[in-house]
């Protein structure tokens, strides 16, 4: 940040708390926030208008920058004109949601998002991806989709949706036994980390929240839930039971 020659900044595809803006300001006041238009409808011109000028552009994103494909695709159009392009990681939600939560990474299927029906159809594929996921006993972890006028799906949202993709496909998938993780904020000072049930949404608080499914659990991981975040053992003990016929009743 310090020796770019311009610096832009954007918060939509996730968002920072304000005491952590305040702290980039104190590290470079002059960074430009730029917008989902700037970097998707129009290709991220503000960007390559810098680079064709010689002059060296960041873009900070929150998380991990190439866990959004917006930014994939950016890095793509500054190579394909000639632009070199450097990545530097730092901790994305997949990684931090299964180390908050006690959770195997080895037993993480696929991520899927739950989206927001869009020219009146509702995309059925966060539903078809847990399917898959929990038929083999594997982790699912659920991102919250972003609303084109601006900010976050929350997880009572979340769940309706997934009610609504339960009436339609109709698989017993989500069900008062299944257990669902509710956190909001991870890695924030205010993190919130909540375990309860499809039928028992709890209030997360402000956005942005992610939902968690667990596969089947091992005995660490079920200790680990129980004791550190305090998820209550019959809930567990219903989850595992109901994991398990449902991988014995797939093909």
């Amino acid at each position: 940040m310090r020796t770019a020659d311009s610096v832009f900044l954007e918060v939509y595809t996730s968002k920072g708390p304000a005491e952590f803006i305040n702290y980039l300001r104190g590290i470079r006041s002059d960074f430009v926030l730029v917008s989902r238009e700037d970097l998707e409808d129009r290709n991220g011109e503000v960007l390559m208008r810098e680079l064709e000028k010689g002059r060296d552009a960041a873009l900070l994103v929150i998380g991990d920058p190439m866990i959004a494909t917006t930014h994939a695709a950016i890095a793509v159009i500054a190579k394909k004109r000639g632009f070199k392009v450097k990545v530097i990681n730092s901790v994305s939600i997949v990684c931090a949601l299964i180390s908050q939560l006690g959770l195997s990474p080895y037993k993480l299927g696929p991520l899927a998002t739950i989206t927001y029906p869009r020219m009146g159809v509702l995309s059925m594929r966060a539903y078809e991806v847990l399917n898959e996921n929990l038929s083999r006993g594997l982790h699912t972890i659920l991102l919250l989709d972003i609303k084109d006028g601006g900010g976050f799906m929350n997880v009572q949202e979340a769940v309706e949706l997934l009610k609504k993709m339960e009436n339609i496909g109709k698989l017993g998938i989500v069900s008062n036994d299944l257990m669902v993780i509710y956190a909001a904020r991870v890695g924030w000072d205010n993190q919130g980390i909540k375990i309860s049930t499809v039928n028992d949404v709890p209030d997360m608080g402000d956005t942005p929240h992610t939902i968690v499914i667990p596969g089947l659990l091992n005995p660490v991981e079920q200790d680990y839930l129980v004791n550190i975040l305090g998820a209550n053992e019959e809930l567990v003990r219903r989850h595992t039971a109901f994991i398990s016929r449902f991988i014995n009743k797939s093909p």
